[in-house]
């Protein structure tokens, strides 16, 4: 309908000037014909930007597919490409899910979680028409995961089969302060899931091995399977921490003897609560106007919060036991290897404004609900490298948790304000980091 609106003012207007020039003369005559001509190629020029559709050449042939200019549905795309993809209403977010790998990505943002890593992407994801939409590279990004990728224009794009991928190469590096595994060949930033026994560095694209990986001393082999790559350990080693390095690109994995975890007061019986108050050591945090430090503040109300869920049967577990300073990566690595159910960080925020009060409860998310929750992340993490922040705030991420997390944060945002009698600051605002 819009083509037909567009395209009849322009007709009729070369029709009302040929007849003008018919009363004039027939010396216009030709004059009306090349208006008639110009007003026809304008309309047939215009015409193909209003499409709202492109056909995809996939594996099992072609595909119509939703578009607008240079944006495809990134959705159809995903959806071809053999990933079941859905919406989640609480989390605001989609969900692609493969057997063996899995993508979240937010209307309005340029940002993914894949594989519980959170990845750019080259540009925004956009929602038109009902459909999410996204330029050539973005879909491109999105596709590599599951092991696919497109090539042509965005006029006649085909989906195909991803390559090989990067060629990596493991070796075991020695030094006084320990072992530490090196992967070089890569500029990417793998997801690190470690369990007793062996150490899974789970990729976004797919990569190879330059050479087999022979077992030395620590390292008893390795396991390759498409963007997986699985290092056997050991007896009594395990991961320590991982870090990459730049110039030459390389990833790399510390090992160490393997402590055993500390008991918590009650036998574990159920699911872990693991509470992790906020601050320690040198980093104090907020400082109130009585010299209170926020880190004194987080160590008590744990402390207390754990007591209370013991005497009520759940087992706690808290991320520090004194005033020590706890790395953001060292705190969630906790939680990951008790296999915690739920994961609370305890934070003091201060204000300038004299009359604040009350509380906040944030749950995850890749977008911040509001510019103060955004800032709010940033002071709570300052002492955080930017990075660091980004690989372990969707380490555990997935649809289920992101719904599981905003009833949570709403349950306890209404407990406390039925329990303190406190003023509701913000219903399971939600946080850009942790």
């Amino acid at each position: 309908m819009l083509r037909v609106r567009r395209a009849l003012p322009l007709a009729a207007a070369s029709v009302y000037s040929a007849k003008l020039e018919e009363r004039r003369g027939s010396t216009f005559r030709h004059g009306a014909m090349r208006k008639r001509i110009a007003f026809a190629c304008l309309v047939g020029l215009t015409l193909p930007l209003l499409a709202a559709a492109i056909t995809v050449t996939t594996p099992a042939g072609p595909k119509e597919v939703f578009a607008r200019g240079d944006l495809l549905d990134v959705v159809a795309l995903l959806r071809f490409a053999g990933a079941d993809v859905q919406f989640a209403p609480a989390a605001g977010s989609y969900g692609a899910v493969t057997p063996e790998h899995q993508i979240q990505f937010t209307p309005g943002g340029a940002l993914a979680v894949v594989d519980g890593r959170l990845t750019p992407l080259p540009g925004p994801l956009r929602l038109v028409d009902g459909h999410i939409v996204a330029a050539q590279p973005t879909v491109i990004a999105l596709l590599a995961p599951l092991g696919w990728t497109m090539k042509g224009g965005a006029g006649a794009p085909e989906l195909i089969r991803a390559g090989a991928g990067e060629q990596i190469e493991v070796s075991v590096v020695r030094a006084p302060t320990g072992t530490t595994l090196v992967m070089r060949g890569t500029k990417q930033r793998p997801r690190v899931v470690a369990s007793q026994g062996s150490v899974a560095l789970q990729f976004a694209t797919p990569v190879t091995l330059l050479r087999p990986v022979m077992p030395e001393s620590e390292l008893l082999g390795a396991e390759l399977r498409n963007t997986t790559l699985t290092l056997r350990l050991a007896s009594g080693i395990e991961v320590t921490g991982t870090y990459p390095l730049d110039d030459p690109p390389r990833f790399v994995v510390r090992l160490g003897t393997a402590t055993p975890v500390a008991p918590v007061a009650v036998p574990r019986t159920g699911p872990l609560v693991v509470l992790d108050p906020g601050h320690g050591g040198e980093d104090q945090g907020a400082k109130g106007p009585g010299s209170e430090l926020e880190k004194d503040i987080t160590m008590a109300v744990g402390r207390a919060t754990a007591a209370h869920l013991q005497a009520a049967g759940v087992t706690a577990r808290l991320t520090r036991d004194g005033d020590e300073a706890v790395s953001l990566t060292d705190r969630t690595a906790l939680a990951n290897r008790l296999q915690a159910a739920v994961f609370v960080s305890i934070h003091a925020n201060a204000s300038l404004a004299r009359g604040a009060h009350g509380a906040e409860t944030y749950y995850m998310r890749a977008d911040a609900s509001d510019p103060q929750a955004a800032q709010a992340a940033a002071r709570e993490n300052a002492s955080a490298p930017p990075d660091t922040v980004q690989l372990i705030l969707w380490d555990l991420a997935h649809v289920a948790n992101l719904n599981n997390s905003a009833r949570l944060a709403r349950t306890v945002q209404e407990k406390l304000n039925a329990l303190q009698g406190i003023k509701d600051r913000g219903s399971a605002r939600r946080l850009s980091s942790c």
